[in-house]
């Protein structure tokens, strides 16, 4: 069974991420204000990937039906 990422975050985590979220570590290290703790990277990081997603749904002209 593979081992939870929790708590602070340490190198050694950040390519186990990687696995369940791509790009995490690359967002880390952009990062000037660096977060504590895994879960605030978690919270930036889907937030970042939900904020894309929207603007590429609200790029895409609405189909009349």
């Amino acid at each position: 069974m593979p081992r939870a990422v929790q708590g602070r975050i340490t190198t050694r985590q950040l390519p186990l991420a990687e696995k369940s979220c791509p790009g995490i570590g690359a967002l880390y290290r952009e990062l000037d204000d660096k977060p504590a703790t895994f879960l605030q990277l978690l919270w930036i990081y889907e937030a970042r990937r939900m904020g894309t997603l929207r603007s590429a749904k609200s790029a895409q002209p609405r189909r009349r039906r």
